[in-house]
């Protein structure tokens, strides 16, 4: 019932623009999920708050040099507090809900689950080993413009991993009943 709960909650939250209702929405959040709230709050500000601030900041920076006056600041900020607040509930149900047993009446979602986890299981491996790659290569701690010129490499290999690890979980799936 909660996976359902955080389902509508996920497209009710997804149609509001206002920043006050954003806010009532972040706030019951916080009042309904207070287990594990700095935990959560910690992830989505690690997770989520970084990427949303740098989408927001080039969108309104791609928007000022194309109308040539600065946009509002509102529609932004409605963004970010709306990636936030998905992101918060979204780590609170999961903490919550065994997704294995949630899914587990119906064999398509599970074997979809499996899949899922699994290639993101071999995608953190993945991009945690290439870390690892490029720090012993480098005499210095690698920059962002390392990671960069790297990325094409790294993106052609966790794609061919990304493929090769979807069929051998596919496979064992299959061969267990699935």
């Amino acid at each position: 019932m909660l996976l359902a709960g955080w389902v509508a909650s996920a497209f009710a939250v997804s149609a509001v623009a206002d920043p006050l209702a954003l806010g009532a929405a972040s706030a019951a959040a916080l009042l309904v999920f207070r287990r594990g709230l700095l935990r959560n709050l910690r992830r989505v500000a690690r997770s989520v708050v970084p990427v949303t601030a740098a989408l927001s900041a080039l969108s309104w920076v791609f928007l000022y040099a194309a109308q040539g006056r600065p946009p509002p600041l509102a529609p932004f900020g409605a963004l970010a507090l709306r990636a936030s607040v998905l992101a918060f509930l979204t780590f609170a149900v999961l903490d919550r809900v065994n997704l294995l047993r949630a899914v587990a009446p119906w064999p398509a979602a599970t074997r979809l689950l499996v899949l899922s986890l699994a290639q993101i299981h071999a995608l953190r491996l993945l991009a945690t080993d290439s870390l690892q790659g490029l720090r012993s290569r480098l005499p210095r701690k690698p920059h962002a413009a390392d990671v960069v010129r790297g990325a094409g490499g790294i993106t052609a290999a966790l794609l061919a991993v990304s493929a090769r690890n979807a069929r051998e979980v596919s496979e064992a799936m299959r061969a267990r009943g699935f």
